[in-house]
């Protein structure tokens, strides 16, 4: 929990719906507001002025952000708990990729169904994947409209945040398609996957073999007149 102690100098936004907890101050005004250049689910902002003491809550711990003339920042907007309004507003930011793909295998929507012709069939037909493909479509369109995916606020000094550890939603850092493969996936799986990565590989050694070569002894014969005859011995 994070107490605001407001002397009128400063006014403070708050973005998370449940993170105002209480308030007092006889010359404290707390009136909602709707930011309407996020997305719909980020719309509702609380704005607090005056003079007072604030209560606010967040997903986890709650740290403090102060940047300085210049200084910018982006950050989840469900990561945000507040901000001090200035002259300088946060911007929508919209990052190219900001999905994590978990290495999990994908069981397939045909083992959750029966063993049964019909579904088999009707697998491999056209219809079927046009209606997968325009499914696929309207949610991903609905993510990035309704509750913003990919889309960041971008602050620039001087201006003070206060961020939340956690996201407000799981929503926000899993789709559903990952939730319902780690749902699904049987218990033990990821604790074995990280015990394989964890064992050194075994290079197999390569030994040689020595083939016998046959020896045999030689002899060298030395005349009188200083000639040297080498011949071999007789075998055994």
């Amino acid at each position: 929990m994070e107490v605001l102690h407001l002397d009128g100098r400063e006014d403070w936004m708050v973005t998370q719906r449940d993170a105002l907890l209480a308030w007092t101050g006889h010359r404290l005004s707390v009136s909602p507001t709707m930011n309407r250049s996020m997305s719909i689910a980020h719309w509702g902002n609380t704005q607090i002025t005056g003079r007072g003491l604030v209560a606010l809550a967040g997903a986890g711990r709650i740290y403090e952000i102060t940047l300085k003339e210049g200084e910018e920042f982006v950050a989840h907007p469900g990561n945000v708990v507040a901000y001090t309004m200035n002259q300088n507003l946060p911007l929508p930011y919209r990052l190219k990729a900001s999905i994590l793909k978990l290495q999990i295998p994908n069981l397939g929507f045909s083992k959750l169904l029966p063993d049964i012709k019909f579904f088999r069939v009707m697998q491999q037909t056209d219809s079927w994947n046009f209606v997968k493909r325009i499914a696929f479509t309207l949610r991903t369109a609905m993510r990035r409209t309704i509750w913003g995916d990919r889309l960041f606020l971008q602050f620039r000094g001087p201006t003070t945040l206060l961020m939340s550890t956690r996201a407000t939603r799981i929503s926000d850092i899993l789709t559903n398609k990952d939730i319902n493969e780690i749902a699904d996936a049987p218990p033990g799986a990821v604790t074995e996957a990280i015990e394989l990565a964890k064992e050194p590989k075994l290079i197999p050694q390569v030994t040689k073999q020595i083939k016998d070569v046959p020896t045999g002894f030689h002899y060298a014969e030395v005349n009188k007149v200083g000639k040297v005859k080498f011949e071999d011995a007789p075998a055994r």
